[in-house]
């Protein structure tokens, strides 16, 4: 029922003030005071989740922003495609979500600028191959995609090079994902 000790201090106080303007006669001459203060304690345990909420925000930026490749080499495979995620949705990416546990080669689905991209996230410790950016740009009907982005931690080999180059699919390596 509630989101935070500070909501659950302001319900109380509130009902607190009412149970006072109830049970004692004298003091609803006093009305117009208590409703006000009432209010007051409302406003203010808004306003404290407000800050807290913009706090969470800034805190969640500063987790995408400072962390550096030897961290991420050593995320899971799922811990990579949420960090991705997160750092689409800081880059302006709208409906940013994983796909399914088994999917057919689009880890997550991002939308910018009216492009919807299937995006397919790769923790690699060796070379990413040909094979990632052929999942991705085989699975884009499946999602209904636009277009295609491989992102890795690691580096491309050649032939995964060319086969983006020829089916417009954006490769995102090791150093460029310091960079997103």
């Amino acid at each position: 029922m509630f989101k935070s000790n500070n909501s659950i201090v302001s319900f109380f106080s509130f009902l607190f003030l009412l149970i006072i303007w109830i049970n004692i006669p004298s003091i609803h001459k006093y009305k117009y005071l208590l409703f006000y203060l009432s209010l007051i304690l409302i406003l203010i345990t808004g306003l404290l989740i407000l800050i807290k909420v913009i706090i969470n925000k800034r805190n969640k930026l500063n987790l995408f922003n400072n962390i550096d490749i030897s961290t991420i080499d050593n995320m899971s495979g799922l811990d990579f495609e949420r960090y991705i995620a997160g750092l689409l949705k800081n880059q302006g990416y709208t409906k940013v979500r994983l796909t399914e546990k088994y999917d057919l080669g689009v880890d997550i689905i991002a939308i910018k600028n009216n492009i919807r991209y299937g995006i397919q996230v790769k923790r690699y410790s060796g070379l990413v191959k040909a094979n990632a950016v052929r999942q991705v740009i085989t699975a884009l009907r499946v999602y209904n995609c636009d277009k295609a982005i491989v992102i890795t931690n690691s580096y491309y080999s050649k032939t995964a090079i060319r086969l983006a180059k020829y089916n417009d699919c954006l490769l995102v390596g090791r150093d460029g994902v310091m960079k997103f």
